[in-house]
């Protein structure tokens, strides 16, 4: 063998060496990939089993907690009808201003009668309904219960709580200087119901307007509900008014009229409880 084929033989030994080599190389990169593979899927469960095991401790703790506080349950009844309509008004009450339940207020504000509502004379006059409603305490425990928006407890009866006369819960609380039926806390226990009213309510335009909505909100109510308890909760029921109380006058331009059938164009949804617990609620920022 002569030098030449010498150096050929070493050149193809070295190159046949390196493709044994960059094959231990890939099939050490492939072992490793499906190490680090199956180190993420080891890691993936392990953060799913965790998480499975955080979320069943806090419905665990939830479960526990509802079985304590308080409950309700609210049922509406119908919007009154007529509406009622204040000449002097044009949006919902604000700030201090005077609020509808007022008794300057309430006498100011008749009944929407037979005649046509008139654009734009009668446009921004604010027509406004009257809904009642009952809250059910179902729970355990003893509920405080606030109206945020315009709305107040009164005494009386009601279709929905047929041959019961209701009283007004003990109020707890409020905020002085205003009146007295705003932000003001009240007490039902368990087992106790309580009568409120509310006033939904906006501009005959806008009722107007609603005549051909897809969905004719037209004004809405909150309930606050708190416990004592220091991991309670604070839920939310939101009573709401629909319909299209207002139909445009045939062959008068800008004339519009009650409605001929309430009853088809009018009603009350009471949405499903939002639920807060005040454990699972992170401290505020000092």
């Amino acid at each position: 063998m002569n030098l030449e084929d010498a150096a050929d033989l070493g050149t193809a030994l070295a190159a046949v060496a390196t493709l044994v080599l960059v094959g231990f190389g890939v099939r050490q990169l492939i072992a490793l990939q499906k190490q680090v593979e199956l180190g993420q899927q080891a890691t993936d469960a392990a953060v799913t089993a965790a998480e499975a095991a955080q979320q069943a401790v806090l419905e665990t703790a939830r479960a526990r907690i509802d079985e304590q506080v308080a409950r309700v349950a609210v049922i509406s009844e119908d919007p009154q009808w007529p509406p009622l309509r204040n000449p002097l008004l044009s949006s919902m009450p604000a700030g201090n201003e005077a609020r509808l339940f007022d008794t300057m207020t309430l006498h100011g504000s008749p009944e929407v009668g037979a005649d046509d509502l008139i654009f734009p004379q009668d446009a921004d006059q604010l027509m406004w309904f009257v809904v009642r409603g009952v809250v059910t305490n179902e729970g355990r425990s003893t509920a405080r219960i606030r109206l945020d928006g315009e709305g107040r407890f009164i005494e009386g009866m009601s279709p929905l709580i047929p041959g019961e006369q209701i009283e007004i819960p003990p109020a707890v609380g409020g905020w002085r200087g205003n009146p007295s039926y705003l932000f003001m806390e009240h007490l039902l226990r368990p087992g106790k119901s309580a009568l409120f009213e509310w006033a939904a309510g906006c501009p005959v335009s806008e009722w107007a307007e609603l005549h051909n909505a897809p969905i004719p909100a037209g004004g809405c109510i909150y309930l606050k509900v708190f416990d004592s308890a220091e991991h309670g909760v604070v839920d939310t029921v939101k009573v709401e008014v629909q319909g299209r109380p207002l139909q445009p006058v045939q062959q008068r331009n800008g004339h519009w009229a009650l409605s001929s059938t309430p009853h088809m164009h009018m009603g009350v949804t009471v949405w499903p409880t939002q639920r807060e617990y005040r454990n699972e609620v992170p401290p505020p920022e000092s």
